[in-house]
């Protein structure tokens, strides 16, 4: 079995949902990371994440309307682990449509 573990580059959060990481086709991940961090020097936001099949279904709620600070990080996978199975993706949404939430996730993808 293969093993690779990836990083995605940091996501800018904004009001509009978007992607934070898509799992391959052929692939289970284990999210090891889900890290949101609030880079605004006095106003807080919130973040909402999702887990989806790859229509955009919702499946779970991770995170809803949680409250990241200013100048803060909020780690969303905690001590516990989230697995994802082929094409199911991690969606994520802010409040503000400023930016200034950062998304950045670790992930282990194994070859089914």
């Amino acid at each position: 079995m293969a093993e690779v573990f990836k990083n995605n580059n940091g996501v800018a959060v904004t009001s509009s949902e978007a992607d934070l990481y898509s799992c391959p086709s052929g692939k289970t991940a284990i999210v090891l990371s889900c890290r949101v961090t609030n880079i605004d020097g006095s106003a807080a936001d919130k973040v909402t994440v999702k887990v989806t099949q790859s229509d955009n279904t919702n499946m779970a709620q991770i995170a809803s309307t949680i409250s990241v600070p200013a100048e803060s990080t909020l780690e969303l996978a905690g001590t516990s682990k989230l697995v994802l199975e082929t094409t199911e993706k991690l969606r994520i949404q802010g409040v503000a449509g400023s930016g200034d939430l950062i998304a950045f996730v670790s992930v282990l993808e194994i070859d089914n």
